[in-house]
C-alpha cells in the first residue's frame, strides 16, 4: 500500500527526529555492513509489524508471540552451532539490585518480561493500533533507550536530543492523524462504491 503524503511528512519527520536523538551527526562514521545489517532488521521489522497487525482471531497474540521466538531462537542456535555467530553462555551467579542471585533469575527476567510479555503486548498493540501506526509507535522504544540511560546510568541529554524526541513524536502524531483520517473516510467510500442501484 503507497503511504498517503501525510505519513510520508511524518516519516521524514520522525527519522530527523531519531537522527538527532541518536547524535548521528556528531562525527559517527557509518559502517557498510551495519547499515546493511539495519536494512535487513528494517525488512524483518515491517514483516513482524504486517504480520503481527493481522486480527485473526485463530491465532492468538501469545502464540503468534512464541512462533516467532521460536523461530528467531532456532536461528540463532543454528548461526551459533556452524560458527557464523560466537557466543557463550555462564552459570556464574550475578550481581542484581546489589544482591547475588542465580544466573537463572535474569534469564528467567529476559524470557518472561523481555520477550513473552513484551512481544505478547506488542502483538496487541499492533493489532489495535494497525501495522503502520504500531511501526511509528515503535520508534519510541530508542526514545525509552535514552530516557533510561539518563535515569539510571547519569548519561547527559543534550538538547539537541530532547528537539529529536519531541520531532519523533510529532512525527507518530502525523501518521496516526492520517491513519484515523484515512479509516473514518474508507467506510464512506465503501458504501458509495457498494451501493446497490
Amino acid at each position: 500500500q503507497r503511504p498517503r503524503p501525510q505519513t510520508v511528512l511524518g516519516a521524514g519527520v520522525a527519522v530527523v527526529g531519531l537522527v538527532l536523538v541518536l547524535q548521528v551527526l556528531s562525527g559517527a562514521a557509518l559502517d557498510p555492513v551495519g547499515v546493511l545489517w539495519g536494512l535487513a532488521a528494517a525488512v524483518g521489522l515491517a514483516g513482524y509489524f504486517v504480520v503481527s497487525a493481522k486480527a485473526d482471531d485463530s491465532l492468538p497474540p501469545l502464540a503468534l508471540a512464541w512462533g516467532g521466538l521460536v523461530v528467531g531462537g532456532a536461528t540463532l542456535t543454528l548461526a551459533g552451532l556452524i560458527g557464523v555467530l560466537p557466543f557463550h553462555a555462564s552459570t556464574a551467579g550475578v550481581t542484581l539490585l546489589d544482591r547475588e542471585v542465580s544466573w537463572l533469575v535474569p534469564v528467567a527476567g529476559m524470557v518472561l518480561v523481555a520477550g513473552v510479555v513484551a512481544y505478547g503486548f506488542g502483538v496487541l498493540a499492533a493489532r489495535a493500533l494497525g501495522a503502520t501506526v504500531a511501526s511509528f509507535v515503535g520508534l519510541t522504544e530508542v526514545l525509552f533507550a535514552v530516557l533510561v540511560s539518563f535515569l539510571l546510568l547519569d548519561q547527559q541529554l543534550a538538547g539537541v536530543q530532547l528537539v529529536g524526541g519531541l520531532l519523533v513524536v510529532v512525527g507518530i502524531l502525523l501518521v496516526q492523524a492520517d491513519e484515523a483520517r484515512h479509516a473514518k473516510a474508507t467506510p464512506a467510500m465503501e458504501v458509495m462504491t457498494h451501493h446497490e442501484p
